[in-house]
Formats: structure tokens, C-alpha cells, sequence
């Protein structure tokens, strides 16, 4: 067990906060799942697969005895080629993610991490980050506790020392599974879903980590 300490923590997911390429998830999701005669809805990916990484949202939606291994490699190809034109951020994920000095930093996401490397180094951003976590470093995914646990060992936290940054409910689950408070921006889902968290706005910019941190619903 870690000893209490001044030190604290702030635990980003990096689709849907810190940069918008949800919508890029789900055009690659529709084009290769076309080539199996799946059809996948905005509404039903913001609804029910949003949180999963690549092979969980894959294997609910493939036809059965479809080959998961290929599709997973062209899903993957055709994300980073939409990536290519430019990665889109939201501004004010960036805004508060430039408000951590003094914090130690951490990124717990379900991509996989030759995406999150790519993306992090053309934005500049990876030396902001003691600690990512990817799908690839995690048994389970979110909306299981574990990535935010493993961030926070790693950045040599308790978990109540912790916020976390999300935009799905199942993040939000996560978080609050694991022991820590947590921040939800509307950026993906309206408020109404986001209710678990211990605090919901519409823009990061306006967060204030410390009275998080200090109002926190945990353990």
C-alpha cells in the first residue's frame, strides 16, 4: 500500500478528450464492417460501443466465423490513414492538460498503443505523460477498473489521489470503480449519462483539478 502524501494525480482518456476522433473510430468501424454486410449506426456506436477498444466492439459485431484477426489489422490501417489529414484535438481537453504542472500525468485509454504513440508524438504532447496505458497493457478494458489502476501504480499513487478525465459512462464507471474522482466532459454523450462522475461540464477549461480532487465522491 502507497503512503498518503501532498503528491496527486490527473488520469486523461486521450478519444473523445483530449482529441476528436471518435467520429474517425466509427467511419473505420463502418467501411470495414461494409465488407462483411454489417451496417453500424452513429447512434448505435455512441450508445453501445464507444467505451470498447477495436477487437471487443469487432467481436460483438462481426458475422460468426468471420476472420476477426484481418479485420482487426484493416480497421486499424484505415484509423490511422484518416489520421493522416491531421488530428483533430478539442481545445479545451489541451487547455487543461497544459494546467497540470505539479500534477503527475497520466493517459489510460482502450486504443491500441501504436495508435496512441502516433498520435501523442505528431501533437507534441508525449512528454506531458508519466505514464500510458493502453488496451494492449490491460487484461481487462474499460468499463473495468484496471487501466486506471495500472496508471496510477505506475505514477506511484494512491487511487484517491487521483482524477480522472472521461467522456463515456463507462469510463466514468471505471473510474469510480477504481477508487478515484472523476471529471466528465460532454464531448461524446449528453450530461444525462455522465451522471456518476462527480462533476459534468461541457468544458475542460473551466475544471479545477485541486477542488475535484478535495470534493471527490471516493472511498
Amino acid at each position: 500500500m502507497r503512503a498518503e502524501s501532498g503528491e496527486r494525480g490527473v488520469i486523461f482518456d486521450l478519444d473523445g478528450v483530449l482529441i476528436d476522433s471518435e467520429p474517425l473510430h466509427l467511419q473505420a468501424f463502418q467501411e470495414v464492417l461494409a465488407t462483411h454486410g454489417r451496417r453500424l449506426t452513429e447512434q448505435e456506436y455512441y450508445a453501445r460501443f464507444i467505451v470498447y477498444s477495436d477487437r471487443e466492439v469487432l467481436e460483438q459485431l462481426l458475422p460468426a466465423g468471420e476472420a476477426l484477426e484481418t479485420t482487426l489489422v484493416a480497421k486499424e490501417r484505415r484509423y490511422l490513414e484518416l489520421l493522416e489529414t491531421g488530428v483533430p484535438i478539442f481545445p479545451d481537453g489541451m487547455a487543461l492538460l497544459s494546467r497540470t504542472d505539479g500534477w503527475r500525468v497520466g493517459l489510460a485509454t482502450g486504443s491500441l498503443r501504436r495508435e496512441v504513440e502516433r498520435v501523442l508524438r505528431s501533437l507534441d504532447i508525449r512528454d506531458r505523460f508519466g505514464v500510458v496505458v493502453t488496451r494492449d497493457d490491460c487484461r481487462k478494458g474499460k468499463p473495468d477498473p484496471e487501466p486506471f489502476l495500472l496508471a496510477a501504480e505506475a505514477l506511484d499513487l494512491l487511487p484517491r489521489r487521483c482524477v480522472v478525465i472521461e467522456d463515456t459512462p463507462g469510463g466514468v464507471r471505471a473510474a469510480k470503480a477504481a477508487g478515484m474522482a472523476c471529471v466528465a466532459v460532454t464531448h461524446s454523450c449528453p450530461r444525462e449519462r455522465l451522471g456518476e462522475a462527480d462533476l459534468v461540464v461541457d468544458d475542460l477549461a473551466t475544471v479545477h483539478l485541486a477542488a475535484v480532487l478535495a470534493e471527490g465522491r471516493v472511498p
